[in-house]
C-alpha cells in the first residue's frame, strides 16, 4: 500500500535539488553495431535495433540529463564509477527504435542516503530501456544504493524495460512503476496509460517497504486531492518475471491497477514483510485491487503474511507456484472490485502455512477455481477455507499431506522441487488443459504421463 510519507519525502527531495545547476552535451559519434550489447529479456533484440549515430555519455557530475533534442534509437552510456543520484526527463524514443540507457565499461554505483527522495528517477520518459547488462561478465551492472525509492518510473513515463539492475537499502520501495494521480488531469485514468512495462533479471534486497511496487494501491475509490477524488491510470501488458526479492520491508512485489495483459512469473521472493509499516503489509506477492492477468512460476519462501494475496479483477490465475512457510495462509483471495468471472488456482505446492492452505473470501466472485493443488501442512488446520457459505468453489484432485518428505522431490532443501518416479502426485491430477495450463514450474509440457500430475512440477 501507499506510504504517505513517501510524498513528504519527494518534495523535500525536489527542493534540494532545485538548488543546482545542471549541464549536458550530446556527441555525435559513429556506434558500429558489434559495439551494442545484446538484451535480455522479451522485448526486441538490440542485434536488430536501428542503429543510431547518436550517443551520449553521462558524466559523473551530472544529476539531471534533459533528453528533449536526444532522437529516438540514442544509446545512452553511464561509466562505471561510483555516482550520486540521476533524474532523466523527456526522453522519447519509439516502439521501432527505443532509447537505451546502458552501463559501460564496468559497474556503475548509484548511492543517495535514504532521505533523498530517488536515486534513480524517470520523468515523462516513453519507449526506453535501462540495462544493466554492457558487460557480459556483470550480472547487475547498475547498482542503485539508498533513497527512499531506490528507482522509480514516474510522471507519465511508459514502454519501458528495466533489467540487470541491483536495488538495495531503499528507505521505502526498491523499482516502482506508477504515476499517482494529482489535480494534473494528465495523470487521471483515461488521460494517461501507462504501457508494456517490462522489469525482469533484477536484484532487490533490504529495502524498507515492497521490493517492487507496480502501480497504484487504489483502483477503485481512487485517491484524495485538493480538487476532489481521482483515479489512478491503467497499466496494460506488464511483464514482472525472473526477478530476485530478498528481505523487503513489505511485500516483495505488489501490482495494482494493471488491468489487462498482467504477467508476473519466474520471480523468487525471500523473506518479504520483515518490517511492515502497516498491517496486512507482509505478503510475499500481492496482486493488488485492478490487477488480473497470470501469476505463475513464482517461488515464495518465508512470508510472515500470506504467501500470494489475490484482490484483483476476478480474470485471475494463479497456477504452478511453490509457496514455501507462510506464516498465514499460502494463497489468500478477496474480492474487492472484481468484475470478472473467476479467480483460478491449479497446480500448486503449498507447503507448510501456518493457518492453511487456500482461504477465500472471495465471496462476489461467481467462481472459484481450485484444483490440483499440492497442500503440505499441519494436520491442526485445514487445507481450503471457505469464508462463508457464499463463496462458490469448483474443487477436485488436490493433494493433501502432513510430511513434505512424501511428495518425492528430488532435493526439497536445496529447491530442487523435480519429482522422483515414486512421488504420489504423479499422473493423479485433472486434465487442465481447458484452463490453458500446458506447462509446468520448469517450462516442462504438461501432461508427461498418462495424465496431469498435481502440484506445480510435473514429472
Amino acid at each position: 500500500m501507499r506510504n504517505n510519507n513517501y510524498l513528504l519525502s519527494m518534495i523535500a527531495g525536489m527542493l534540494v535539488i532545485s538548488c543546482f545547476a545542471c549541464s549536458k552535451s550530446i556527441d555525435k559519434i559513429e556506434t558500429p553495431a558489434s559495439s551494442i550489447p545484446e538484451q535480455g529479456g522479451k522485448l526486441q533484440s538490440l542485434k536488430t535495433r536501428p542503429v543510431t549515430t547518436y550517443t551520449y555519455t553521462v558524466k559523473t557530475t551530472e544529476w539531471m540529463v534533459d533528453g528533449t533534442n536526444i532522437p529516438a534509437g540514442a544509446i545512452i552510456y553511464i561509466p562505471a564509477g561510483e555516482r550520486g543520484a540521476l533524474l532523466l526527463k523527456n526522453f522519447k524514443g519509439t516502439a521501432a527504435a527505443p532509447i537505451l540507457i546502458v552501463n559501460q565499461g564496468g559497474r556503475v554505483s548509484f548511492t543517495a542516503e535514504t532521505t533523498a527522495s530517488y536515486v534513480f528517477k524517470t520523468q515523462n520518459c516513453q519507449y526506453f530501456k535501462v540495462m544493466g547488462n554492457g558487460v557480459s561478465s556483470i550480472k547487475y551492472g547498475f547498482d542503485i544504493n539508498g533513497g527512499n525509492i531506490g528507482m522509480t518510473m514516474d510522471y507519465l513515463s511508459s514502454d519501458f524495460e528495466i533489467a540487470n539492475v541491483e536495488v538495495r537499502n531503499s528507505g521505502f520501495a526498491g523499482i516502482m512503476a506508477k504515476t499517482d494521480p494529482t489535480c494534473d488531469a494528465a495523470t487521471w485514468r483515461g488521460n494517461f496509460t501507462m504501457s508494456n512495462v517490462i522489469i525482469h533479471d533484477n536484484y532487490v534486497h533490504k529495502t524498507g517497504g515492497e521490493g517492487l511496487y507496480i502501480g497504484n494501491s487504489f483502483y477503485q475509490n481512487g485517491v484524495s486531492t485538493s480538487c476532489g477524488t481521482v483515479l489512478p491510470h491503467d497499466i496494460v501488458n506488464a511483464r514482472i518475471y525472473k526477478n530476485l526479492v530478498d528481505s523487503t520491508g513489505a511485500e516483495g512485489i505488489q501490482v495494482g491497477s494493471a488491468t489487462s495483459g498482467c504477467m508476473i512469473y519466474s520471480n523468487t521472493v525471500k523473506n518479504p514483510g520483515i518490517s511492515p509499516f502497516a498491517s496486512y503489509q507482509n505478503n510475499g506477492i500481492q496482486i493488488g485491487e485492478g490487477t488480473g492477468g497470470q501469476c505463475y512460476n513464482n517461488l515464495v519462501k518465508n512470508a510472515p503474511g500470506n504467501g500470494i494475496i489475490v484482490l484483483g479483477l476476478g480474470d485471475n490465475q494463479v497456477f504452478n507456484n511453490y509457496i514455501i512457510d507462510s506464516k498465514a495462509y499460502g494463497i489468500f483471495a478477496d474480492s474487492r472490485y472484481t468484475p470478472g468471472p473467476n479467480f483460478q488456482f491449479i497446480n500448486n505446492t503449498i507447503v507448510g502455512s501456518v493457518l492453511g492452505g487456500i482461504k477465500l473470501n472471495s465471496e462476489t466472485i461467481p467462481m472459484n477455481t481450485v484444483i490440483n493443488n499440492a497442500i503440505i501442512q499441519s494436520a491442526s488446520v485445514q487445507s481450503i477455507i471457505l469464508k462463508s457459505t457464499s463463496v462458490k468453489l469448483t474443487e477436485s484432485n488436490n493433494y493433501v499431506n502432513t510430511d513434505v518428505s512424501v511428495c518425492g522431490f528430488v532435493n526439497y532443501a536445496g529447491d530442487d522441487f523435480h519429482l522422483q518416479p515414486s512421488s504420489p502426485l504423479i499422473d493423479q491430477g485433472a486434465n487442465v488443459l481447458s484452463y490453458g495450463i500446458k506447462f509446468d514450474y520448469y517450462d516442462a509440457v504438461r501432461p508427461s504421463g498418462t495424465a496431469f500430475d498435481i502440484g506445480a512440477t510435473e514429472y
